[in-house]
């Protein structure tokens, strides 16, 4: 089993991220790896649709609870950031669990100081 599991985004799906079955291919083949930390690095990606956000929180909060893997959020812009926590605020609030809040890394200052101002 991998210590970390790191995945290009961008190299795996596209600069353009439209679709559920994107995320759900995505999130597959993360399964079959088997890992148990886990970094989706966002560098480069223009856009993401709603569809695909509501369907990568939904793999991801499975993901973490079939292989209790810790899963990193790195390098995404701020359109990301603000709809990947828009859609993790819109989900049923009855079942979700508070012990895995999500994690954003920033490879450089830029990037942290636009999430920073966007919040």
């Amino acid at each position: 089993m991998k210590a970390l599991l790191q995945i290009q985004v961008v190299e795996e799906v596209s600069e353009m991220l439209n679709t559920r079955e994107a995320a759900t291919e995505l999130m597959n083949a993360v399964r079959n790896a088997n890992s148990k930390h886990i970094e989706f690095d966002f560098s480069n990606v223009e856009f993401m649709s709603r569809s695909f956000a509501d369907q990568f929180h939904k793999e991801r909060i499975r993901l973490q609870d079939e292989l209790k893997a810790f899963v990193e959020i790195s390098n995404a812009n701020e359109q990301v950031v603000n709809i990947l926590r828009t859609v993790a605020s819109t989900q049923n609030k009855s079942k979700r669990a508070y012990e895995i809040l999500p994690v954003f890394k920033f490879s450089n200052n830029d990037l942290l100081e636009e999430y920073i101002l966007s919040v």
